[in-house]
């Protein structure tokens, strides 16, 4: 369900994480999602992507009216569309006015430390439009609840209380 409390089209492709509930606000929860390692040879101190899963899960919001507790697992979605459009902007925006910005230098023949000045500043331009364009369009991005897949049996559930009084 997502934050009104309806189903996802079906129709929709999505990119799925499991992560679990570690704590409740008005309106949802906060949730970790614990990163996967590369490969099984992740043990070894030079490995980035295991030095990546040994550190703590980010925590999320997420807005949903489905009743939730603390240890519960869910199914979290991304469509993969506005993934993919989120990628574009925060990648793709900088890179291509950094281009621009250091394009337009070097064709005004600006002195030769203002075309990497200026290469910069379009980057730093990108950066912020690109951010400003992210938070405009902030829940085409955020993670919605597609399912809870288990619950665990905590302590506060077992004396009464189901949201972690």
């Amino acid at each position: 369900m997502n934050e009104q409390g309806l189903s996802p089209p079906a129709s929709t492709q999505w990119l799925e994480e499991r992560a679990v509930v570690v704590a409740l606000f008005d309106g949802g929860a906060w949730v970790e999602a614990k990163p996967q390692a590369g490969c099984g040879g992740c043990t070894t101190p030079s490995c980035g992507a295991g030095l990546l899963a040994r550190k703590r899960a980010p925590r999320l919001p997420i807005h949903t009216s489905t009743p939730l507790r603390i240890g519960d697992h869910l199914r979290l979605g991304v469509p993969a569309r506005g993934f993919l459009q989120g990628a574009l902007i925060v990648y793709g925006l900088p890179l291509l006015t950094a281009i621009l910005a250091g394009g337009l230098a070097e064709a005004l023949a600006l002195a030769h430390a203002g075309v990497p000045l200026t290469f910069v500043a379009g980057l730093l331009g990108g950066c912020l439009l690109s951010h400003h364009w992210l938070q405009r369009h902030r829940r085409r991005h955020h993670p919605i609840l597609l399912a809870v897949d288990s619950r665990t049996v905590s302590r506060n559930d077992a004396d009464g209380f189901s949201r972690g009084h």
